[in-house]
């Protein structure tokens, strides 16, 4: 072959087995030329084998996890900007065992630097199988350089990113959380994963600001009456932008894994409840709006209704006949079911369709509660929906609901996303102007005449218009009589509501200051009050003389309580 001729060549050259010394001088020269290609050779060879490997990528099937995503999964952020997710870069410590000879004194170097991790922890994770074990997910920049200068062989770090929440447990249940790889698990961060993950921001409609206020006036309430927890929402009646919500007790999405199922729960979407008397406010408007009654009829609740073996009552007996504004401000179970027998079972159940009590809502939220619908609408049925039995819907649609009716007319579907300035709304119009009217004047004297159930959530100036709620709690196929959950609605201003709050709280103690009542007048008006005090300047809404014609010219002219006093509905 004629490579085999070329070194013999060269071998005859180089190495003769008789140099001539004439020409040993010159054997000697070839050979030192020879020697000096074949170094440059092997050391051109070397280097161009590190290149390689220094440009060349991880095989994928043993080093995946060196792959990284170079686009940032995008920000979520309130109605007017403000951070409340956020994605950081950070630094990964992690291992690979093949790499590590002496996995005992690699430990011990390391252990100083691995807060997390004891010794036979680490040694387990430093001698796993595999090519990959992480050891720190959140390195500091002073730990990375003092773990560099170790330069212990088979530890690595590796840049990553790390999801962050800088506000914390404010809007936890509805912001959500993400899994280690940064995929959403819960909230937003899971209905909008997609967008979210492609790099675009999502604006909710939530407000941080009042979100904080909302949420410390809630809390407050639960402990004072060392109740088991609660929910709130803040919703603008005009455009349907839910601008607070909060669920307690509640979870830090920086610690998700940290917290208990009950924390992880939102009951202001995913629960579902009886909702209580603050289903009268419902009753009233589709009794006006369908003619069953009028302003001006009377009925009796004198007596309570015995029907298919419940006996329907009022928590504060009323003697006589009562008109239509009566049985809402005095809260009559009696009086409600009977205007109900007025409506009919069909009609009912039709206008529960319309206000979105009978199917999901159509929230932008994975954790959104199915409603519990009766399945035969039966006269008692009826009668025991009209004070808030009987129908489990959530505290959203409840609010949305209510918002309709006490509101101008329209029901427009919550949302939890910002809507655009120039965005059409979709109204569906339920109730004429006249019965809205109606129903907020009758909302208003709730709070502020005497008689009213709601008279501690009257904040001067601002007209709020509101009812009261106590539902029974369920237990074992029957109700626990003293286990409660009390609830509050209201609007304001009441002669144009722009904005509803919402609250409940779960099984509240009677204390001392309450003379031992837990009921929602005692427990939650008083935080509606605070609420709107705090957020009316936040939103721009000032407070107005009641006095004034003017303020008062949206609502309803004088009408009659308790028998004899005529009232006004603005003050």
């Amino acid at each position: 072959m004629w490579y085999i001729k070329f070194l013999n060549i060269c071998r005859s050259l180089l190495w003769p087995s008789r140099p001539e010394p004439s020409k040993s001088r010159k054997i000697a020269g070839y050979r030192l030329i020879f020697s000096g290609f074949s170094m440059l050779l092997i050391f051109t060879l070397i280097g161009a084998q590190s290149i390689a490997l220094a440009l060349s990528k991880p095989k994928t099937s043993n080093h995946s996890y060196v792959t990284i995503n170079n686009k940032a999964r995008g920000a979520i952020l309130d109605q007017k900007g403000r951070i409340l997710a956020s994605t950081v870069p950070i630094n990964i410590l992690y291992a690979d065992p093949k790499h590590i000879f002496n996995p005992e004194e690699v430990a011990s170097a390391l252990l100083p630097y691995v807060p997390k991790l004891d010794k036979p922890t680490l040694i387990n994770r430093l001698t796993k199988k595999g090519r990959f074990t992480e050891l720190d997910r959140k390195l500091t920049p002073k730990r990375h350089s003092a773990i560099l200068q170790l330069g212990l062989p088979g530890i690595y770090v590796k840049p990553a990113t790390i999801r962050i929440y800088p506000q914390g447990r404010e809007a936890a249940h509805i912001i959500g959380a993400v899994d280690r790889d940064n995929n959403g698990i819960a909230g937003i961060e899971k209905s909008q994963n997609e967008t979210l993950a492609s790099g675009e921001n999502v604006y909710l409609s939530i407000d941080t600001g009042l979100q904080t206020i909302l949420r410390e006036s809630l809390d407050t309430q639960i402990k004072t009456f060392e109740a088991l927890g609660g929910a709130a929402l803040i919703l603008d009646v005009k455009t349907g932008e839910i601008m607070a919500a909060t669920s307690l007790p509640d979870f830090d999405p920086n610690h998700i894994m940290t917290s208990t199922d009950t924390a992880r729960f939102n009951q202001v979407t995913k629960g579902v409840y009886e909702m209580g008397s603050i289903f009268k406010v419902l009753n009233t408007a589709i009794a006006l709006e369908t003619g069953a009654i009028d302003m001006q009829a009377t009925i009796d609740v004198s007596k309570p209704i015995r029907i298919a073996g419940q006996l329907i009552d009022d928590y504060h007996p009323i003697k006589g006949s009562i008109g239509l504004a009566e049985i809402l401000v005095r809260s009559s179970n009696i009086g409600s079911a009977h205007i109900s027998q007025l409506i009919g079972s069909e009609t009912q159940k039709n206008y529960m369709k319309q206000l979105g009590l009978l199917s999901a809502s159509p929230l932008e939220i994975v954790e959104n509660g199915i409603p519990l619908v009766p399945q035969n609408w039966s006269d008692i049925t009826t009668m025991t929906l009209s004070y808030g039995y009987g129908l489990s819907v959530s505290m959203v649609q409840a609010a949305a609901a209510i918002a309709a009716a006490g509101g101008d007319g329209h029901y427009i579907a919550p949302t939890l996303l910002r809507r655009n300035a120039n965005e059409q709304i979709e109204k569906l119009t339920i109730f004429s102007t006249e019965t809205s009217m109606a129903v907020r004047s009758m909302m208003r004297l709730v709070v502020s005449n005497k008689i009213g159930t709601g008279k501690f959530a009257d904040a001067p100036g601002y007209l709020v218009g509101g009812k009261t709620g106590t539902a029974e709690k369920v237990e074992n196929k029957g109700f626990n009589r003293k286990a409660n959950r009390v609830s509050f609605v209201a609007t304001f201003p009441a002669n144009d509501p722009a904005y509803l709050i919402m609250m409940m709280v779960d099984e509240p103690i009677g204390q001392k200051h309450s003379y031992n009542y837990a009921t929602a007048g005692w427990v939650v008006a008083p935080a509606i009050k605070k609420v709107v005090n705090q957020i009316a300047p936040i939103l721009g809404v000032h407070p107005v003389d009641i006095t004034k014609p003017e303020n008062s010219q949206n609502l309803l002219p004088p009408m009659m309580l308790d028998g004899k006093e005529t009232v006004y509905a603005s003050f």
